[in-house]
């Protein structure tokens, strides 16, 4: 005897779906927010060193500092408006796989580090106009409301990544994930990883190429955040794709804030300037990234001997790429232009200083010394690109 079919009534099914389609709006507007909140920020901080060489004058509403604060703004309010709803309408079902926060809020881990974020930047904002009131306007990077601004970065650009991974590890086994949402992993994933460089300028600049400490430090940076983001990703070439989205981020500004007139408007103003000087040519990662995705995608061996390849296949390639592309950007007529940027300077120094287009001595380290550092880079590729193996494995499981 058959069982009689079950029907839902017409009103119900029509109920069911709205709710679903809300659902998949509600994460779809939530992902997108996040995700141009960070680029956003990283755009508005690239415009910002360019304003800072351009023009000089730093105040707290600045348009560069709009459009950072308004990054931060938009991650935030769409992370709390989820972390509202989650707690007060969403379902139990729902509440498990989201985490309790001080016994009453429900959230995702990502949306988490995106509020915690954006109240970091935002704090930071009138402690960084007091701090410019009371000891210059240029004084120096690291300085304690910078730092904080620049941590309140890290952790809305990080939860932006951790926001689509949750997406992006629910979907089926045997299933690609969304194109789209890789795509937004891409995107944010590269805003962080221009961010980490833009940050860490004083190590990275065309100057520092021919040292040992540039390639320490661009092995620390790049083999920390590259291989475990890659991996998060789940893509043949995911290392490859995050750094053309790094070069294109840079790129793309470098060339168009140089469309837009600047002058200087702070003292002393040796080098007369008439539109926004672009920042460093970025770093050529997307080589070394293309062979170690070929080790990942081709090595069947455990992630300690991954790590030494890697490593080596980075440190390597990267100093045959740059040492010699230094040279050319500092000293050739052929890198004075707006694709390279190469004439960029900054108006409180001669244009004719004796070293603007060549090495200074202490730019230059002996060959012995150079060459230790150069083995003591690739021992720190190993030992963090290790680490971040182990962390993409870890972010491969996110699933809160």
């Amino acid at each position: 005897m058959s069982l009689p079919a079950t029907t839902l009534h017409p009103q119900t099914t029509a109920s069911r779906l709205k709710k679903t389609l809300n659902a998949k709006a509600t994460i779809a507007s939530y992902l997108y927010s996040v995700t141009f909140a960070s680029f956003f920020v990283t755009i508005g901080i690239l415009w910002d060193v360019s304003w800072h060489i351009s023009i000089g004058r730093d105040k707290l509403l600045s348009p560069p500092h709009i459009l950072v604060y308004l990054g931060a703004i938009c991650g935030g309010l769409f992370s709390g408006v989820q972390l509202f709803t989650n707690t007060f309408y969403a379902s139990a079902e729902k509440r498990s796989s989201l985490i309790k926060v001080w016994g009453i809020f429900y959230s995702s881990l990502g949306a988490l580090f995106c509020i915690w974020g954006t109240i970091a930047m935002l704090t930071s904002a009138p402690f960084d106009n007091w701090w410019h009131s009371a000891y210059g306007l240029d004084v120096q990077i690291l300085s304690p409301p910078h730092s904080l601004l620049f941590l309140g970065i890290f952790s809305l650009q990080l939860g932006a990544c951790i926001s689509i991974l949750k997406h992006i590890n629910e979907t089926p086994s045997g299933e690609k994930p969304s194109v789209t949402l890789q795509f937004l992993f891409i995107l944010a994933a590269s805003s962080f990883l221009c961010m980490v460089y833009t940050l860490n300028n004083a190590f990275l600049h065309t100057r520092s190429m021919r040292k040992d400490s540039f390639y320490q430090a661009v092995a620390l940076i790049t083999l920390l955040l590259l291989p475990a983001l890659g991996r998060a990703l789940r893509m043949k070439w995911g290392m490859t794709l995050i750094a053309l989205g790094y070069f294109l981020i840079a790129e793309i500004t470098n060339i168009t804030l140089q469309l837009f007139p600047a002058e200087p408007k702070l003292g002393p103003i040796l080098t007369h300037i008439t539109h926004f000087q672009p920042a460093n040519f970025p770093l050529l990662i997307i080589v070394p990234a293309l062979l170690m995705d070929l080790v990942m995608q081709k090595m069947l061996i455990n992630d300690w001997r991954k790590s030494v390849l890697i490593s080596l296949i980075f440190v390597l390639l990267i100093l045959a790429i740059q040492y010699p592309l230094s040279g050319f950007l500092l000293e050739s007529p052929g890198a004075r232009n707006w694709f390279f940027g190469a004439e960029t300077w900054y108006f409180g120094t001669s244009p004719d200083a004796p070293f603007r287009y060549k090495f200074r001595p202490n730019d230059l380290q002996p060959l012995l010394s150079f060459t230790r550092g150069i083995v003591i880079a690739i021992f720190i590729g190993l030992m963090v690109s290790r680490l971040s193996l182990r962390w993409g494995n870890w972010m491969t499981r996110i699933q809160r």
